[in-house]
């Protein structure tokens, strides 16, 4: 239970970041939880071998430093209003999450069946993290939370990936994190197409 802490721990921090409306303040959540994802992944992975030293520093450069950094560096850009408001409103937010933890409680005995018992919450707690990146994208009305929504949600998916310990290849597991940031610099990239694009129109 208590390698499961880290899990939980990660999973407030999207709670947070789903119902934060500053958008400095979600900046550093997503950097803060890219950085908590060092904790379990020393917990699954020992930090003894060249595949965990690998896995370490793809987390600080693409989910600690980069991605923030983008988010940050395109708000800016686009001139994006600092407050982000749910678009249901923060009452159905939290609905949706009561939910969802309420569900996933029900059957936790089938994921533990499913998983195995090796993280007793843990599978639990990462599902969750999933669930609220999913929540994201329903309740987010602005671009910006969308996107930091999304990359909660790839959170989790890494989350999953290491639970469940599949030891894909190196490559894979490179590419998976070049995938999530060009997605994101991809939607950055629109959003600053579609801000030109605009003043062009009303000029």
């Amino acid at each position: 239970m208590a390698t499961d802490f880290s899990y939980l721990i990660i999973l407030l921090t999207g709670v947070v970041a789903l119902l934060e409306n500053r958008l400095k303040r979600l900046v550093i959540l997503i950097g803060i939880q890219g950085f908590l994802l060092l904790i379990p992944l020393y917990q699954e992975e020992k930090g003894d071998t060249f595949h965990s030293v690998f896995l370490a520093l793809m987390v600080v450069i693409f989910k600690g430093l980069l991605t923030p950094a983008i988010l940050y560096w395109t708000a800016r850009r686009t001139n994006s209003a600092e407050s982000t408001y749910p678009k249901v409103g923060y009452f159905p937010t939290l609905i949706l999450l009561f939910i969802g933890a309420v569900v996933s409680y029900t059957f936790i005995g089938v994921i533990h069946s499913f998983f195995g018992n090796d993280h007793p919450y843990g599978f639990h707690f990462v599902l969750l993290l999933i669930y609220v990146g999913l929540v994201g994208f329903v309740v987010r009305r602005n671009w910006f939370g969308i996107v930091a929504c999304f990359s909660i949600f790839e959170n989790g998916i890494f989350l999953l990936t290491l639970l469940l310990k599949s030891g894909v290849p190196l490559g894979s597991e490179f590419g998976s994190f070049i995938d999530a940031v060009l997605i994101i610099g991809a939607g950055a990239a629109l959003r600053i197409n579609s801000e030109k694009g605009k003043e062009e129109t009303s000029a």
